[in-house]
Parts: C-alpha cells; sequence; structure tokens
C-alpha cells in the first residue's frame, strides 16, 4: 500500500474553481443568489488538509421559510404549472448537457470539498447524475392516468370515470456529504419531472456542488423559485425544513437514528416521506465463486470513497474452501492501494469527510481489536494533516460484535466463514439493516435461491453494486422506506386524484 503526500495542492484547480473556492456560496433561491438572513457562514474544510478552504451561507429557518414560499409560488406560476411534458423533459436534459459541460470545474469542486478521488467525481459521479437526468427526462411525457367502466344502480344515470396524476408538491430533500452531486441529482430529476418544486438542504460538511447544480438549473431555464438551495447546520435549516407546513412530501438520504426523527415528525404532520438509510450490506462467496471477477469488486465495494457510500459491502461470508484464497487475494489487493489527496490521480482511497468521522471509524477497529478480532492489515491510523484512515480487513469476528452489526462508514471489512446456504442466508440477515446485498456464484440454482431469501432493497449478482437510472435504490427494516431512481421514484413524487363525471 502506497502513501502519497496527502494535501492537495489547490494550486493545480482550475481558475474557475480556485475562485469560486476563494468567493464562497450564498443560497440559491429564487434562481438568484441569496445571503443568508443572519449574514452567518460555516466554513468548507478539505478533508485532505484540515484546513478552511472557502465558506458557505449557514441559513437558518427565516430562509427556509422564504425558500418554500418561493417553490410554492412557483408550483402554480403559470411557467411552470402550465409547462408541457416536453417542456420538463427538454429541461432536465438541458441540465444534464450543462453538468457534462461543467464537468471538471464540478468535479474539482466536488474532491475538495468531500475528499472523493477526482477521477470518482469525474468519471463516476457526474455522469452518472446526467444519466439519472436523462432517464427521468422520459417519464415527463409517460405520467398518465386510467379510465374506470363506471356501473351506478341509478336509473337512466351513465358515468364516466378516471384517474389523474398531479405532482404532489412542494418537496423537501435533505441529503448526505458523501455523493452530493449525485444524491441531489436523484431527489431533483424525479421531483422535476412530475411537476414538482423543490427545497434543498445539502450536509453542511459538503454542499458546494449541490449550489452550483442549482445555478445550472437556472442557467437551464428552470423557471424561478423551482429549484432552491438552502445550505445550513441540520439543526438550524434542516429542522426546520422537516417541520415546514408548506412542503408536501420530504426525500430523505441519511442515518438511520436521524431518519427516524424525521418520520416522527413527518408522521405528525401527515407528509409524504421518502427515507433511505443506513446499510450494513453483506457480501456472500460461494464456493464456485470466480476469484478473478469478485476480487476486485468485493474491495472496491468497500474501498470506493473509503468506505462512505451507502451500499457498501461491509460484511463479507465466504465458504471455508475458499476463505483462505479469499484472504490471500484480498490482502494482496488492498496492498495495491494508494491513499492520497482527491486532487491526486495516483489516489485511490482519499481522506474521510471529517476528524469526527475518522475518529470514529478508528475507534469500531480498536473496538473490535480489543474484543478478539485479528487484523489482515496494519492498523489504519494514517499519521499527518487530513483525515485519513487506512483500509481494514478484519478475521475472527463475531456476528455479535458491534463492528458486525452497526453502520462503520469507513474502509473496514469483516470477515466470516458460513458452511451451507442456510447459513449464509441467516448470517446474511442478521442484523438490523437491509439496504443491499451481493452474491457471488457460477450456479444458476444457488442464486435463484438466495435472492429471494434475502431481506433488502437491492441485490447483485456477481458485478459491483452500481447504480442504474431504471433499478430503484433503497432499503427495508432500519434502511429506511420509499425508493430512489427508476419508475418507483417518479410514482412518489405525484398524487391520484379520482374523477367521476355523470354524463346521462
Amino acid at each position: 500500500m502506497t502513501r502519497h503526500p496527502l494535501v492537495n495542492d489547490l494550486s493545480q484547480l482550475l481558475p474557475r474553481s480556485r475562485e469560486f473556492l476563494e468567493r464562497g456560496s450564498d443560497l440559491f433561491i429564487d434562481n438568484r443568489w441569496h445571503p443568508s438572513s443572519g449574514r452567518q457562514r460555516l466554513p468548507v474544510i478539505d478533508p485532505s488538509s484540515g484546513q478552511v478552504v472557502s465558506e458557505i451561507a449557514a441559513g437558518e429557518a427565516q430562509d427556509i421559510d422564504f425558500a418554500v414560499a418561493t417553490a410554492t409560488r412557483a408550483l402554480v406560476d403559470e411557467r411552470w404549472r402550465n409547462s408541457s411534458p416536453a417542456d420538463r423533459e427538454s429541461l432536465l436534459r438541458r441540465l444534464a448537457d450543462l453538468i457534462g459541460a461543467n464537468a471538471d470545474f464540478l468535479a474539482e469542486i466536488e474532491t475538495v470539498d468531500t475528499g472523493m478521488p477526482l477521477w470518482m467525481a469525474r468519471d463516476l459521479e457526474i455522469p452518472g447524475a446526467q444519466d439519472v437526468l436523462r432517464y427521468m427526462s422520459g417519464w415527463s411525457s409517460k405520467i398518465a392516468g386510467r379510465t374506470v367502466d363506471v356501473k351506478v344502480p341509478i336509473p337512466n344515470a351513465q358515468f364516466f370515470g378516471y384517474t389523474r396524476k398531479e405532482p404532489v408538491g412542494v418537496v423537501g430533500a435533505i441529503i448526505p456529504w458523501n455523493v452530493p452531486l449525485m444524491l441531489a441529482v436523484w431527489k431533483l430529476a424525479p421531483a422535476l419531472a412530475a411537476g414538482c418544486t423543490i427545497v434543498i438542504k445539502p450536509a453542511e460538511q459538503a454542499s458546494l456542488s449541490v449550489l452550483l447544480l442549482a445555478a445550472l438549473a437556472a442557467e437551464a431555464g428552470f423557471p424561478p423559485g423551482v429549484v432552491n438551495v438552502v445550505s445550513g447546520t441540520g439543526a438550524e435549516a434542516g429542522d426546520a425544513l422537516v417541520r415546514h407546513g408548506g412542503i408536501a412530501k420530504l426525500t430523505f438520504t441519511g442515518s438511520t437514528a436521524t431518519g427516524r426523527q424525521i418520520a416522527q415528525q413527518a408522521g405528525s404532520a401527515l407528509k409524504r416521506l421518502t427515507l433511505e438509510l443506513g446499510g450494513k450490506s453483506p457480501q456472500i462467496v460461494f464456493a464456485d465463486a470466480d476469484l478473478d471477477r469478485a476480487t476486485p469488486a468485493i474491495a472496491n465495494s468497500i474501498f470506493l470513497h473509503s468506505g462512505q457510500i451507502c451500499v457498501a459491502g461491509s460484511r463479507l461470508y465466504v465458504q471455508p474452501t475458499r476463505y483462505a484464497e479469499v484472504l490471500a487475494r484480498l490482502s494482496d489487493y488492498v496492498e495495491t492501494l494508494v491513499i492520497g489527496p482527491g486532487l491526486s490521480p495516483h489516489t485511490r482511497l482519499g481522506p474521510l469527510i471529517s476528524a469526527e468521522q475518522q475518529k470514529r471509524v478508528l475507534a469500531y477497529v480498536d473496538g473490535a481489536i480489543a474484543d478478539g478480532a485479528h487484523s489482515l492489515t496494519k492498523h489504519p491510523r494514517v499519521d499527518g494533516p487530513g483525515f485519513y484512515v487506512g483500509p481494514s480487513l478484519l478475521t475472527q469476528v463475531r456476528q455479535t460484535m458491534s463492528i458486525v452489526q452497526e453502520e462503520v462508514f469507513g474502509p473496514v471489512l469483516t470477515i466470516m466463514p458460513f458452511d451451507d446456504l442456510d447459513e449464509a442466508v441467516m448470517l446474511a440477515n442478521g442484523t438490523s439493516f437491509g439496504l443491499a446485498a451481493s452474491v457471488w456464484s457460477s450456479s444458476l440454482s444457488t442464486v435463484h435461491t438466495v435472492v429471494p431469501r434475502l431481506r433488502c432493497g437491492k441485490v447483485t449478482v456477481n458485478t459491483d453494486s452500481i447504480p442504474y437510472p431504471s433499478l430503484p435504490e433503497g432499503g427495508v427494516k432500519d434502511s429506511g422506506y420509499g425508493r430512489d431512481l427508476a419508475e418507483e421514484a417518479l410514482a412518489s413524487f405525484l398524487e391520484t386524484k379520482a374523477v367521476l363525471v355523470r354524463y346521462a
């Protein structure tokens, strides 16, 4: 495992990126930049150095009021209310094109803000966001109700029944810090395709790309007030958005603990709600798996973006006849990983988002080792600036350990053997989470036996857990409810109205 100089060299950024960081960002409401009502600012910290490199506006309850009022007005403004499906499709595709035209700029800002490797932002996150916008744009013209043959026992009366699909209203979206641009698009694209307006509250740790996304939406031609972004803390701006009476639907991606709080508040106000929460996704390797294909995918599932991905495959279960080989292959693979700052083209493992997250992940590893786990890798603590944590492969773990049961959200993989298919399913289902799972086997019989028994929202077979716009993402149990992406996401932003007409 190689370690490069750990601090981003900001002098290599595009002039446009440097200028944006030096200027900082305000809120984006009604297609214009606005300072927060209290004129307060929050620091933007580069995770590679721990140094402040920019600042954002700290939105308050008054700013949420302003944004929701603006979105409410836009919802009934004829420029948006009377927009045709073709208009919305064209706008979404235009936004996708603008993201592509600004890809290098957006990727640099995302890398400095989140710590993710530049290649991941440029080659995975940004194209993924574009794909979702283009996919969802097509749904604008596919929204349709149905007709109903109504027979009522009233003499000489004839009826016609049908349903309409209408936008749910103003949407409040709260997104996390790990892949903010992509997750903002996951919320925004189906909401706009459905004809809703939206207020987005990005995580205070990483807001810059989402603010830029809103500015690009204005450039694409979305009317004022359709897309609004209020940066700020969860305790101030986030709580105000959740509690606001003008929000018809909330969509949240983040921790299970916060999701529970939002669910309680939304439930009391009868708001519609989508929750994509924590994960502790299992990866199951059967004896007949192709390890040449499986090894890099298993490693990438947990080490991509340093494990800071909701569907990260953090638990690995392997049949005993391949157990030693899998350990050896993964140990070799880890040695090829390069730790460094996101802007370095060599980096495969960047820093975590914050000192708090770094401390949390290291505490999980130390606690597991103290409880009897064995590490195949050297201690993940990385000396130097920034919030780095090295990769960990932990064996001799027990299913009841905290590191097996709880979401770590770091580059930590626990590895356990299993005897047969029934035990594999029991172990895979043996946490409170149910977001995703991966199965590796050359047997169709094994695959089609295991998949229905896994309690999760998504299963990948013999491949990486990559999101696709046409397949829904979401979970069960403590991983939440509702779905992002695909037709299921669009449906969550639509209300069904029944219409009964007596015509004779």
